[in-house]
């Protein structure tokens, strides 16, 4: 069977769909769909960016069965998601009732309608992204050419992710920055306050609004804005 073709359409279509998505979580949800609609017998998927301490950041499903299973995941500690993650190779559950690793996440999902189980890492130039996975209410419908298939996917899809996860950061980073910019400037000009009213050194002036701030229960930052504010009514 040539795979080139349909290969070719499913990184077609999470391109097409990721690049346009704003934010991690979107793009996870986009990529779920796209997963369940792509590789055979699915029935539910789900994606998850997971980090260094092997905590979920961002998630999609396709489903609230297949969200259900993924959180019990993170909550036990254990599954095949988090396995794949972790061994950083595919993992396949052919039957849950007959399965024997992740015993408590296995326990926990015994009233949900799932079956097979196949998961997968998503890897980018080294780094761990996250995992995704499909899930079937049957029993022994996923192959070799499922592992295939979802494994061909799962490359283009972590670099996505991960410039969506990367670019994220960038702006948390940016906006952390502007606010401890923001908190310096308001302290210092609440220093010179001080150093003219009180005829107080630096670090003097300094020192009162840390005393303040010990006994208002404040942060530093809203004790000076205080100084800054009233001076300003006054």
């Amino acid at each position: 069977m040539d795979n080139s073709q349909p290969l070719a359409r499913l990184t077609g279509q999470a391109a097409g769909g990721f690049l346009t998505e704003e934010n991690a979580s979107k793009a996870a949800q986009s990529l779920s769909y796209v997963l369940r609609d792509s590789i055979p017998s699915a029935a539910g998927a789900g994606a998850s960016i997971i980090n260094a301490r092997g905590r979920r950041e961002s998630a999609g499903a396709t489903d609230p069965v297949v969200l259900r299973a993924d959180r019990l995941q993170y909550e036990l500690g254990q599954g095949p998601c988090l396995s794949a993650w972790a061994e950083q190779r595919a993992i396949i559950i052919q039957d849950t009732r007959q399965e024997t690793r992740w015993p408590k996440w296995i326990a926990a999902i015994a009233d949900l309608p799932l079956r097979s189980v196949l998961s997968v890492p998503l890897t980018t130039e080294g780094r761990r992204i996250g995992a995704i996975k499909v899930y079937s209410p049957s029993p022994l419908v996923f192959d070799d050419h499922s592992v295939f298939l979802i494994e061909r996917l799962a490359n283009p899809a972590a670099v996505l992710l991960g410039n969506v996860r990367d670019r994220e950061a960038t702006q948390r980073l940016g906006l952390q920055l502007g606010e401890a910019l923001a908190n310096r400037d308001m302290i210092s000009q609440a220093q010179g306050i001080l150093i003219e009213r009180m005829h107080l050194g630096s670090r003097a002036a300094l020192d009162v609004m840390l005393a303040s701030s010990r006994e208002e229960g404040k942060p530093l930052q809203e004790v000076a804005r205080g100084i800054v504010n009233g001076l300003a009514d006054g």
